[in-house]
């Protein structure tokens, strides 16, 4: 097949069938990113693995079951039964509205520059302008220029850049933040969450929260919301970090499923050099020494600090959307 006869409308493309397809596609996202570098990548390919010895015991014990939803989960590439390109497509909702992630873009090795990812991106925007989805989201890595030029060429634009930082405690750089300065951390107040919830929309725009593995509103102090988040099982400690008139800014720590543990940074951007090193050395003392911590931040910002208490650039998204 020629480069010029490959487009949206090409029959090498189909819907994702959960049932037969997964195993391929894992195989497909391993060779086609950095999984091996990413213990998240791993257990995801893993599950993705389980689920489809799952699908195929479902599939075997009930040949009847109504995969319609299932199968519209993304598209993927066929040739000669073999799946060569895959797009998968993530459903969230976003203030009561449902908003879609492209996620997974992949195309085999010796089957790229053909125009494969490009018709399978189509395919997909033209299926959600169909549903009357409103808008559409991705995340692309800052060095794959091509992934850029591509999603732009079709009607992307970019929204955002974010590095994410990590660091287990016991790494940490010696700084010359002295012991006066680390121990001006507390226990967040109640009176504390006014400014926290006003100074989080910085660092962490309301557009990009739906995507966020945490409501904010869980954020709130109050019995009933403590209550709540116990219920749930969410694990949260927040702490406030005060020098009086040099400024004051707030930590949350969130207890995750994943590799890194989250870190949620409250800060005015023009106080953080001061107060950074102080803050998270602080925090760093009430909280297991080998256990990974990340931190979701905008690019560039405070990169100096990260860098100079010993955080390494685990890696940096461009966030895209599309409307539709």
């Amino acid at each position: 097949m020629t480069v010029a006869m490959i487009n949206e409308h090409s029959n090498q493309i189909r819907k994702m069938d959960v049932g037969r397809d997964l195993d391929q596609i894992a195989d497909l996202i391993e060779m086609s990113f950095p999984i091996q570098q990413d213990p998240d990548g791993l257990l995801y390919i893993q599950n993705l693995r389980k689920t489809a010895r799952q699908m195929h015991l479902l599939d075997w014990l009930s040949p009847w079951t109504d995969m319609a939803e299932i199968n519209a989960s993304g598209f993927v590439w066929e040739e000669d039964g073999r799946i060569i390109g895959n797009l998968s497509l993530i459903p969230f909702q976003n203030e009561g509205r449902k908003t879609y992630l492209v996620a997974n873009v992949a195309v085999h090795p010796t089957y790229r520059h053909r125009g494969i990812a490009r018709a399978l991106t189509r395919r997909a925007l033209g299926y959600l302008r169909r549903s009357s989805t409103g808008e559409v989201w991705l995340q692309v890595r800052e060095d794959n220029r091509d992934a850029q030029t591509l999603y732009r060429s079709v009607g992307f634009i970019d929204r955002a850049v974010r590095t994410t930082w990590r660091i287990r405690p016991m790494d940490t750089k010696a700084l010359n933040a002295n012991s006066s300065a680390i121990n001006c951390l507390r226990n967040r107040k109640a009176a504390d969450w006014s400014r926290q919830k006003h100074t989080l929309d910085s660092a962490y725009p309301p557009v990009l929260r739906w995507n966020y593995p945490l409501d904010f509103a869980r954020l709130s102090p109050g019995f009933v919301q403590v209550a709540s988040n116990i219920i749930d099982g969410i694990r949260l400690r927040h702490w406030t970090y005060d020098l009086g008139r040099r400024g004051q800014g707030q930590i949350t720590w969130q207890k995750t499923d994943t590799f890194a543990n989250n870190l949620w940074l409250a800060f005015n951007e023009e106080e953080e050099t001061d107060l950074l090193p102080g803050a998270l050395l602080g925090v760093f003392r009430h909280l297991s020494q080998e256990h990974p911590l990340s931190i979701d931040y905008p690019r560039g910002r405070s990169q100096d600090t990260f860098e100079a208490l010993g955080f390494k650039d685990f890696r940096t998204l461009i966030w895209m959307s599309c409307s539709l």
